[in-house]
């Protein structure tokens, strides 16, 4: 697993798995799918990311060189930018363990843009 820190910056009143992260100079809404405890924001937390992708993936190679998570309209759709390594996008985070590369294995090692239904966060320990 790639554990990153992030800061929480909001948590949606009404849908309380919503959160917004900061990770370096990146904030995204992110869909907090495993907390066992209670987070707080201003804090920052070791978690870990996984991309939900819809059933059928439109990707395609990007000319944007900067790595990007951007969200789309004000639910948890989001484009996201990165390098396609094997199973593994590298963009602001990484994210592993995806089929992507099955689908369309002439991007390996391109950088590419998808659009993903959402990204779930899984928070860890509490770094401050």
């Amino acid at each position: 697993m790639n554990s990153h820190a992030a800061m929480v910056v909001e948590i949606d009143d009404i849908v309380e798995e919503a959160v917004m992260l900061e990770v370096g100079s990146a904030r995204f809404q992110a869909f907090a799918s495993y907390c066992p405890y209670e987070i707080e924001i201003g804090k920052l937390y070791l978690v870990e990311f996984d991309l939900v992708l819809p059933d059928c993936i439109n990707i395609e190679l990007a000319e944007d060189t900067e790595d990007k998570i951007e969200m789309i309209g004000s639910g948890f759709n989001c484009l996201i930018i990165g390098k396609l390594q094997g199973s593994t996008i590298k963009s602001i985070v990484d994210f592993q363990d995806l089929d992507v590369h099955y689908e369309r294995p002439d991007l390996n090692d391109k950088r590419i843009k998808l659009i993903a239904e959402r990204v779930d966060v899984s928070f860890g320990d509490k770094l401050s």
